[in-house]
């Protein structure tokens, strides 16, 4: 199955909003694009369903310092296995950035995101973020 080029800018389009809400330290607009049984889990620990994504983000964001910006580079959008044109992958590197002169990298990680098509739109069930010495890895199940 492939993904039409819409569901193909809606899910960049996802994928970005997330990193610009991270940026924005604006948890009710990050978790807004998540499932309600979603999982964001890496060095960082696990965080599974909305409420606890909201809980853990502000935490998070704080150890990044009082400004960062979420850089997302290269996104390669996996077709949907079989039949399904419900999900989604998406692999990415993501750069942390302090943009206080003099603008510096604070930062790398490799980013695998699984999209579901939920009510109509696309919003990420899964964000696994891994050491890019770790290599990309297959998205689990």
């Amino acid at each position: 199955m492939t993904l039409s080029p819409d569901d193909r800018m809606q899910i960049l389009d996802v994928v970005s909003r997330a990193d610009l809400a991270a940026s924005r330290r604006d948890a009710d607009g990050y978790v807004a694009l998540f499932t309600e049984d979603a999982v964001l889990d890496g060095a960082q620990g696990r965080h599974a369903g909305r409420d606890t994504l909201r809980a853990s983000v502000g935490p998070i964001w704080a150890a990044e310092g009082p400004a960062t910006l979420h850089l997302t580079l290269n996104p390669v959008i996996d077709p949907p296995a079989g039949d399904s044109d419900t999900r989604a992958t998406v692999h990415s590197v993501l750069l942390i950035v302090n943009p206080a002169p003099p603008v510096t990298i604070r930062t790398a990680a490799l980013i695998t995101q699984t999209l579901r098509r939920t009510g109509g739109a696309w919003l990420i069930s899964r964000r696994t973020v891994a050491d890019p010495g770790q290599g990309l890895r297959p998205t689990p199940p």
